[in-house]
């Protein structure tokens, strides 16, 4: 089939310019950690619309040993604030250029430039709970209260533990606003809670199938099969993320891995309407760790041909690639 658009509901744009990558040019290909993702390369690619995120992370030394710094890391909520305010600014930058376009309900039309949705990936950059109010109007439009280790707002997929009281309060705020609910990295007491304790749309926008990947150190950033379906009761949808190690259990992940996941998906609630891509290209690993015969945006029609392969029809395939995606956020509110 001809490859349809592509709607990716995951990709750390802002962040990975604050690395230092031009993100004008081509992907930069050093020997140990060719990069995948540019705005250069998703103009070449298929992919139309995403959401970008606006994430920031602690200062310090990683799960690897490795320390970690630079203008996305903070030590203090006010850094944080200031530094989520940078990456924001990249965002307005980018558009003001004519390199994107930032999406609301107002916009009707598909452009040929890439359309952005704006996430607040863990919220780190929120002081206090009216800060939302100012990143809202400056176009965040979708919530992620926590990242890998936990926020004031709600324990991690690492850490555990349940929405705060202060994270209470920001999901009533952000419902207030019509905001959507990202629940990827959220601990599984507090994904639960959210679910209980909003009724706005939620997505889970970068996660795999916990079952799927049996002896994970961390095994609460995937999916349970009782989390998938939830999600589906909900109407909500969940992105395929790329990263081999959120694919298989060990070793380099291929494209039948993520087909994998998808039939799992699919099969578990009997519905093709919950699935498309949140790819995470580039958040935090090299173009290496993608599924064998994916190196970049432009290798995602390798994706289709494998679902074809599947046995997935025409119709199923462009839903997964688009207009899941595409009709929640209508939905949603967030866009026509």
């Amino acid at each position: 089939m001809t490859s349809p658009s592509f709607f990716d509901a995951h990709l750390d744009l802002a962040y990975l310019a604050e690395t230092g990558r031009d993100m004008l040019d081509d992907p930069p290909h050093e020997s140990n950690s060719p990069a995948a993702v540019t705005l250069k390369s998703l103009a070449e690619s298929c992919v139309r619309r995403a959401v970008a995120t606006v994430f920031v992370q602690p200062r310090g030394r990683d799960s690897s040993g490795e320390f970690i710094d630079g203008s996305w890391c903070y030590s203090s909520p006010q850094e944080a604030y200031e530094q989520s305010l940078r990456q924001m600014n990249r965002y307005e930058q980018w558009r003001a250029a004519g390199h994107v376009i930032l999406m609301d309900a107002s916009r009707t039309a598909q452009s040929k430039k890439l359309e952005l949705l704006l996430l607040l990936e863990g919220c780190a950059g929120l002081r206090n709970v009216d800060d939302l109010d100012d990143f809202y109007h400056r176009g965040i439009r979708i919530l992620a209260l926590t990242w890998v280790n936990g926020t004031r707002w709600a324990g991690g997929d690492q850490s555990g533990g349940d929405v705060t009281a202060d994270g209470l309060a920001l999901l009533n705020r952000a419902d207030a606003l019509k905001m959507v609910h990202d629940v990827s990295h959220l601990s599984e007491q507090a994904f639960w809670t959210v679910m209980e304790k909003t009724p706005r749309p939620k997505i889970a926008s970068h996660s795999n199938c916990r079952s799927l990947l049996p002896g994970k150190q961390h095994p609460e950033r995937h999916l349970s099969d009782a989390q998938i379906k939830a999600l589906a009761s909900a109407q909500g949808v969940i992105g395929i993320n790329l990263f081999s190690r959120f694919l298989v259990s060990s070793g380099n992940a291929v494209i039948h891995d993520v087909v994998r996941h998808i039939q799992h998906i699919v099969e578990l609630v009997g519905r093709t309407d919950i699935i498309g891509l949140g790819s995470d290209m580039d958040g935090g690993f090299s173009a290496l760790d993608l599924p064998a015969g994916i190196r970049g945006p432009a290798d995602l029609e390798q994706l289709c041909d494998a679902l074809a392969d599947a046995g997935f029809t025409d119709g199923q395939i462009e839903q997964f690639a688009w207009s899941n995606w595409n009709s929640f956020f209508a939905k949603a509110g967030l866009l026509r």
